[in-house]
């Protein structure tokens, strides 16, 4: 008690503080047209390695936005075709969107896929935000640039070049703009020669001064990517992806038949899963997959419902609807 004011009483003590999550939209650049001149947002954006694992300099992820139909509220749930796992998000799109029945294709939009590319950047030049110039961030892009990078790694004519290199890489021309509700990027391009990064307005040279400079600099922001890796649903996400599942399409036979196996006279859904991992020909970070092919389902045996775990597998989530 000795300690204790009865005349001064700090208000802010009484009230709960709010722990601070991390998000994936702290320190990501935003370039949206609503924000650039006249609906267009130009800038100079430069690529950078990504030196916890330079393996992992472009992060990729499937995913959908489920919506609950009876609360409302959205999820982002991550693909597990990501990562070349069975995914039952993507299955049940196929199944639907192959249906003779037109209820069942417009449904299937519920669960089509989306995908988003990460790096992370330097602001090279922004005339819309100039406190940004200089400034480390994470770049949220889709497949058009992503085609543009591999473009540079492996040209079909002239000489390749690597956008994430600290001495050889390229600038890279921001060009967004709206074409009807979406955000377009058909005019980003890399622009000039092979340069050296600039520091502080300076070309970095490759010398063992130099890389002080750029190992120094590069502590200035984000040290990694780590945050946009695909991670295996917890059990908290398996319990909400299951209920939006059965809130979506509530009628458990016409699950089983959507999965393909259809259910032995427990319920259990029976399926006989394709890991194949054919890319989306979607053009667009935001795009539905359109083009893939869906899978040929197999029967296969009923199989005993697998022991309780501690993490839900998705197994677990089949034999669960």
């Amino acid at each position: 008690m000795e300690n204790f004011d009865i005349f001064n009483l700090d208000n802010e003590s009484f009230v709960k503080q709010e722990v601070k999550k991390d998000s994936d939209e702290e320190g990501l650049y935003k370039p949206y047209p609503e924000l650039g001149k006249d609906g267009i947002y130009k800038s100079l954006i430069r690529f950078l390695p990504n030196v916890a694992n330079t393996n992992k300099s472009k992060v990729h992820q499937y995913y959908v936005w489920l919506r609950d139909p009876v609360d409302g509220k959205n999820f982002k749930a991550l693909c597990p075709s990501t990562v070349g796992k069975k995914s039952i998000l993507k299955d049940l799109f196929w199944k639907l969107k192959n249906s003779a029945s037109a209820k069942d294709q417009e449904l299937s939009k519920a669960f089509a896929r989306k995908e988003d590319f990460y790096s992370l950047i330097q602001i090279v030049r922004d005339s819309n935000k100039p406190e940004l110039e200089g400034k480390i961030m994470y770049l949220k892009f889709g497949r058009k640039v992503n085609d543009l990078i591999e473009q540079q790694i492996k040209p079909e004519f002239g000489n390749p070049s690597n956008p994430y290199d600290l001495i050889e890489g390229k600038s890279f021309g921001l060009h967004v703009r709206k074409v009807g509700d979406w955000n377009n990027y058909d005019l980003c391009q890399f622009l000039g020669d092979k340069s050296p990064l600039t520091i502080d307005g300076n070309p970095v040279e490759k010398t063992a001064e130099g890389a002080k400079i750029i190992t120094d600099y590069l502590k200035t922001g984000p040290q990694d990517l780590e945050k946009f890796d695909y991670k295996d649903w917890s059990e908290s996400d398996h319990e909400t992806i299951l209920r939006i599942i059965r809130n979506t399409v509530p009628d458990g036979r016409l699950v089983s038949e959507i999965i393909g196996g259809g259910s032995d006279s427990k319920g259990t859904v029976q399926n006989d899963y394709h890991t194949e991992t054919k890319a989306s020909s979607s053009t667009a970070s935001y795009e539905v997959e359109e083009e893939e092919e869906a899978p040929a389902p197999k029967a296969t045996k009923a199989a005993a419902k697998p022991a309780a775990k501690s993490a839900p597998s998705l197994d677990d989530l089949y034999n669960d609807l």
